[in-house]
Order: structure tokens, then C-alpha cells, then sequence
């Protein structure tokens, strides 16, 4: 049985140091100096310039998902030569990483435990809400109770198993999940659409089915509040362990402090082209989401690997490792 609270501390490997008195966002701590309290074991990467790459420099390259929700992070490194952003759908990161084709990226916490190569979670940024997330959400024509089938949108991993958590402990359900596209979904109403379907990202605000159709819903963060006390964490940056990110981390920490300075200009620029309304994006951006990695929320990513390795939805719940210099 898996037991998790908001007061209960997770001895993990390496992570916990300096984790408990990691700053927030306002406290005046520089990107560097909150990255060095992170972990007294890693040293202060120096600063990577966000200048174009010059002959023989490397070329560092981000993998990050397309969604509004991770514009916090990203805001002021999208366009750059060095480092160069990629974005790619959530399910499809941690296979970026593993062909090499990026050196870091923000995957579904999921993957951490999945991977065919060991990866590490660089503690610089994350993507949590502590209760509903707006944006993972179970729609559902029957009493969610009584769901025997789901279809799950393909761009998730980890929402795909924080639902098979819920409906077992919430429900004592194991239903059929089905894999599909949610884009290309069949019309409501007609025989061919779904009992019940989860959905993530922005088509859950633009291109939601209707509460006539679907009466039944759940937002999976909200649920994961009610269960266990803590947030969840969606996303983490993440990279395969050895790799060499240089300043890399530093300059992702001092962008997410900077970016959390402008939270309703970033869902002013953004809110549009992402099918938001401007005032809901600053709501989810400033008040639903956080960003930070603090201790309460390695406990939630250990909290659910927990739950996660019960149900046999990975092999393990190993322990957290966390980025070093130097690999």
C-alpha cells in the first residue's frame, strides 16, 4: 500500500540536500544562487551566453513541449542560436533525449521511471499545479464509477497513468485504455465517439467536448489533491545522466525567475495563438500553475512512482537522481 501526505519526507537519493530551503520566486535569490541551493554537492555552472554560437562553440538544444503551459519556462530562449528550443508533444521528449537529438528536456515525470537509458532530473524548473490543473481532464458520457473503457490522448504519458492511479484508488477501476488522437476524435453524438476520453493540454480549453454530451468529468489534479494532500508534477527537466549541460542549467533557472516577473505579459502574447481567452491565461499561468522544484513536490514525484509501480505501470520507484557538473 502506498501511504503519501503532504508532511511526509522522502529521503532521496542526492535531491533532498538543499531542496528544503530552495527559494521562491520573489525571495531576491539570483537564478545561480537558487541553483547552487538546490544541491550543495553540484557546483554554480557559470552563465551560458544567449548570444549566437560562435566557430567551435557547442551548441546546446532544449526539448520542450508547444503547450501554453510551458511558456514560463521557455519565454526569452525560443529563437535563440544557443540554445536552440525544439518543441516536440510531451510523449515524445524522453525519445528526443535518448537518440540525441536534444541535450535536455521537459518530459512527463513518468519517463524518469521509463526510460530505456538512465536519466537524471535536472531540478530547475517543472510543470505542477497544486489542485485542478484545467488542462488534464477525464470526460466521460457514464458516472465515472461505472467507466470500463477510456480513450487517452496520445501526446500524454504521465496523465495516462496518474489516471489509472485515480480510477484505482478512487474508484477500484483498472478500465481499457485506448490510445487515439484526440484532434482527429469522432464528432459527439455520433456512434463512433468515445464513453469516455482524457484529454491534455490547450484543446482542453479550446476544443473541449460539451457538458451535454459529456456530464461526467474529472480534472486529475484536482483528484490528486484529494487523494494524497500534495501537488502534481506534470513535467521536470530532464537529461540522459553523463551529459555535459555546461551553463546550460544556470541560464533555464535565471529565465524561469525572470519569466515569473511577467507572467500576464507572456499570456498576453501567447493566449491567442494557444485558443485562450486573455484573462483565463493569466489565471492558469500566474495562479493554477507553478514551476518550481521544492521539496514538496520531489515528494509528490515519489509519491506517485509509488503508486505508479503498485499498479505495475513501471518497474520501479528508484529513487530521484539529480544533475551534477561535470555528469
Amino acid at each position: 500500500m502506498v501511504i503519501c501526505t503532504a508532511d511526509i519526507r522522502f529521503q532521496t537519493h542526492e535531491l533532498i540536500v538543499g531542496l528544503a530551503e530552495s527559494p521562491s520566486e520573489d525571495d531576491g535569490v539570483t537564478g545561480q544562487e537558487s541553483l547552487g541551493r538546490y544541491n550543495r554537492y553540484m557546483p554554480v555552472p557559470t552563465k551560458q551566453s544567449g548570444h549566437p554560437a560562435s566557430a567551435g562553440k557547442r551548441v546546446y538544444r532544449i526539448g520542450c513541449v508547444g503547450y501554453l503551459n510551458a511558456k514560463p519556462l521557455i519565454e526569452g530562449l525560443e529563437g535563440l542560436s544557443n540554445p536552440v528550443v525544439r518543441l516536440d508533444v510531451p510523449s515524445a521528449l524522453v525519445a528526443d533525449l535518448e537518440r540525441g537529438e536534444v541535450d535536455i528536456a521537459l518530459c512527463p515525470v513518468i519517463d524518469y521511471y521509463r526510460a530505456k537509458r538512465p536519466m537524471v532530473v535536472v531540478p530547475v524548473g517543472c510543470i505542477a499545479s497544486d489542485g485542478a490543473t484545467q488542462t488534464v481532464r477525464l470526460f466521460s458520457k457514464t458516472a465515472i464509477d461505472s467507466i470500463t473503457r477510456v480513450h487517452a490522448d496520445t501526446d500524454s504519458h504521465t496523465s495516462v497513468a496518474l489516471l489509472r492511479v485515480l480510477l484505482s484508488e478512487l474508484h477500484g477501476l483498472k478500465p481499457e485504455v485506448v490510445a487515439f488522437d484526440a484532434r482527429g476524435r469522432a464528432e459527439e453524438g455520433t456512434p463512433d465517439s468515445p464513453e469516455a476520453m482524457l484529454l491534455i493540454g490547450d484543446k482542453v480549453v479550446n476544443d473541449a467536448p460539451s457538458a451535454q454530451a459529456y456530464p461526467y468529468q474529472l480534472d486529475l489534479g484536482e483528484a490528486w489533491k484529494g487523494l494524497t494532500g500534495l501537488p502534481f508534477v506534470f513535467a521536470v527537466w530532464m537529461t540522459k545522466r553523463g551529459t555535459d549541460l555546461g551553463g546550460l542549467p544556470g541560464q533555464l533557472d535565471e529565465q524561469r525567475l525572470r519569466n515569473a516577473k511577467q507572467i500576464e505579459a507572456i499570456a498576453d502574447r501567447h493566449a491567442a495563438s494557444h485558443g485562450w481567452d486573455i484573462g483565463q491565461a493569466h489565471n492558469y499561468l500566474e495562479r493554477v500553475l507553478s514551476y518550481r522544484v521544492g521539496d514538496e513536490q520531489v515528494r509528490a514525484i515519489e509519491c506517485f512512482a509509488g503508486y505508479a509501480a503498485e499498479l505495475g505501470l513501471i518497474e520501479n520507484a528508484r529513487a530521484l537522481e539529480l544533475w551534477r557538473a561535470g555528469g
